[in-house]
């Protein structure tokens, strides 16, 4: 057995070294931490999978990750918001592949459950980023209801939902933008009990992975990854921290509708 593995170390070395890692893209829509944690089942199953290792990388920012996604060469697999994949698939040549049955609904939050009916102005609201999509979608639902940025409205942004919630609750802001599932993630009772839900949107796409043939692996064999990482038990613990409700394919007709803000999101990344 010695000799055995002795001789398939040689072997590698032989042929040129070490493996190259596969490289996942995750959307910084929270803490790097909270990123970490919520997607270390699916590093695990993708090492099982493939027999190579896995890594997670995210970035400081939205702008910063999605001009690489853009690029396609930094990530292998990528999961993003729907406007941002869009782009991807656009510009970086990635596929769309596999979503989440539960729609990412947006969640605008406050101390202060009449806030809008207050005579201040203009009110502090915290935002993900200038291009995540829940800050795109509640600025244009604060901007139907008569918030125009500058005049009613000044927006600032955070690099991880976690600290906007700490911005809120220590009312260094009127309210906070964020999505469903970290609303659902981050939120405990006690949390909850402090603050208000100014406004939930209907369900729109969730976050959607993404993948290209690229380092070594097919677009067949993502798709028939990520289908066996769906079934699995890592894809059901996956599920459970997240708190997302199963998966489901997807494909580009489901982004149809997304123009306006897609749209939005380019006019803020290459301005």
């Amino acid at each position: 057995m010695k000799l055995l593995l002795l001789s398939i170390l040689l072997t590698i070395n032989c042929l040129g070294g070490k493996i190259e890692p596969i490289i996942i893209g995750v959307a910084p829509h929270s803490s790097t931490r909270v990123i970490l944690e919520s997607h270390q089942n699916l590093v695990s199953f993708l090492q099982k999978y493939f027999k190579r290792p896995v890594e997670i990388l995210t970035a400081k920012n939205f702008i910063e990750f999605t001009k690489r996604a853009n690029e396609g060469t930094y990530y292998d697999l990528v999961l993003t918001s729907p406007n941002l994949a869009i782009l991807a698939q656009r510009l970086g040549s990635y596929t769309p592949i596999m979503t989440y049955k539960k729609g990412l609904s947006t969640i605008i939050l406050s101390k202060d459950k009449d806030i809008l009916k207050k005579d201040k102005s203009p009110l502090h609201v915290v935002g993900l980023d200038p291009v995540s999509f829940p800050t795109l979608d509640a600025q244009d639902w604060l901007s139907r209801k008569g918030f125009d940025e500058g005049e009613k409205v000044e927006y600032t942004y955070t690099s991880a939902t976690d600290s906007s919630v700490t911005i809120l609750l220590h009312n260094r802001a009127d309210m906070i933008i964020m999505s469903l599932p970290n609303y659902l993630k981050l939120m405990n009772e006690k949390t909850k009990n402090l603050v208000h839900v100014i406004y939930q949107s209907e369900p729109k796409p969730s976050r959607i992975y993404l993948a290209k043939e690229k380092n070594g692996i097919s677009l067949n064999e993502w798709k028939n990854a990520l289908i066996a990482f769906s079934k699995s038990k890592e894809g059901k613990e996956h599920l459970k921290i997240t708190k997302l409700q199963g998966f489901k394919n997807i494909s580009l007709e489901d982004l149809n509708n997304l123009d306006e803000i897609v749209n939005k999101t380019m006019k803020r990344l290459y301005k």
